[in-house]
């Protein structure tokens, strides 16, 4: 393969010697050093192939042999040079072309990371950009041992990780710290603890011995089933409390409402403004002069990929959608509805575990807002669990 490179760019003929004597003429070549390759014995001639620049010293020894030359072929780039010397512009072309791909491949293009599970690779990605690695970064500077370090210390859920710079791809590989298994407390002796204050509604203890009854009225803290169970010889033995433990619990919350707000809703009226990535420049492609005094920005794009390696080029739009300012007043009755929604919304997400009991929701006129107060009766369970320790 090397060989046929330089005969490539040394270039080569493919000729015939025609004479009386053609291998005289095969001795003679070799005497003075000329180098001759595939040669092909004929009647009365030769065929093979040399080099140009020995091709063009071999016309005395040609006469001395009393052979005649032809050239039958010609290879290799001083041939197709000649042939297009006329086209200064493709090969100042081609030569900046090749200078060109030189410099941008001292540039990172893509950055590919892998084997991250819980962490994010936004996050990542914006730990290795703070630490100089990010696409049209100059990479012969970046110390990438000291970058891995700066990484691992200031993200403790990286075990390990290895930074490797190929070309202009720079691929990150990622090793998580292994999560620390939760402690199985599940045999050790505990009592059951009310986590709110209420009232009783309803018990169902499946190990331990209740404290509380039906109706009683409990505080954060206290004690509703016992782990501590006397037998019948009067000795004390350890269980683990297991119980639910439901209860009717108040609850109050309090929402402000201006009676004149002003809010902002967005239009039909958009512009989208275009433009070309490449590294870290951008390239307007389109003229977009409308502005809008008030607007909402959102920016997306892609970039070119070829075998899963992502190119530091591609678009990027930005759209600039126009928003009104529109000014609200709310009446009391308004004010009323808005609370009712907010109270819904909070029973379906915040308290889907729990029955609503009862909700009063009252509210209190000021010069500027309106206070709503929704007072309520949740039934939950209170029960938790509190280990206890049999040394104590």
């Amino acid at each position: 393969m090397l060989l046929e490179i330089i005969r490539f760019l040394r270039g080569s003929v493919d000729f015939t010697a025609n004479g009386k004597f053609p291998e005289r003429f095969m001795n003679i070549t070799a005497k003075n050093g000329v180098n001759l390759w595939n040669p092909v014995p004929k009647k009365n001639a030769i065929s093979a192939s040399m080099y140009l620049s020995d091709y063009k010293k071999i016309r005395t020894l040609a006469r001395k042999s009393r052979v005649k030359t032809r050239v039958t072929a010609k290879h290799g780039l001083p041939f197709i040079a000649n042939r297009y010397k006329a086209r200064t512009g493709l090969f100042a072309g081609a030569i900046f072309g090749i200078i060109l791909c030189i410099f941008l491949s001292n540039f990172i293009w893509s950055v590919k990371i892998s084997g991250t599970e819980e962490i994010s690779n936004t996050y990542l990605e914006s730990l290795l950009e703070d630490n100089g690695i990010s696409v049209g970064v100059w990479k012969n500077n970046l110390d990438v041992d000291q970058i891995e370090r700066n990484i691992q210390r200031k993200c403790g859920d990286i075990r390990w990780m290895s930074i490797n710079i190929t070309g202009s791809l720079v691929t990150v590989e990622v090793k998580e710290t292994y999560k620390k298994p939760k402690y199985d407390s599940s045999k050790n002796p505990c009592n059951v603890k009310a986590v709110k204050d209420g009232v009783i509604t309803r018990i169902q203890a499946y190990n331990g011995k209740p404290i509380v009854t039906k109706g009683s009225g409990v505080v954060n803290g206290q004690i509703l089933v016992s782990g501590l169970d006397e037998t019948k010889q009067g000795d004390m033995r350890y269980l683990r409390a297991s119980a639910k433990v439901y209860a009717d619990v108040k609850e109050q919350r309090t929402l402000t409402i201006p009676k004149k707000f002003t809010y902002s809703s967005a239009t039909d009226n958009f512009v989208d403004r275009k433009n070309l990535k490449f590294l870290w420049l951008d390239f307007p492609c389109n003229l977009a002069f409308e502005n809008y005094d008030n607007f909402v920005s959102t920016v997306h794009g892609e970039n070119l990929f070829i075998n899963d390696v992502v190119l530091p080029v591609g678009f990027k739009i930005q759209t600039d959608r126009e928003l009104v300012i529109t000014d609200c007043s709310v009446t009391k009755s308004r004010a009323e509805e808005i609370a009712k929604t907010d109270c819904i919304l909070y029973e379906i997400f915040t308290k889907s575990k729990s029955s609503l009991t009862s909700r009063k929701i009252s509210i209190k006129e000021n010069k500027n807002d309106y206070v709503l107060t929704a007072d309520y009766i949740f039934n939950e369970n209170i029960a938790g669990q509190v280990d206890f320790d049999v040394t104590e």
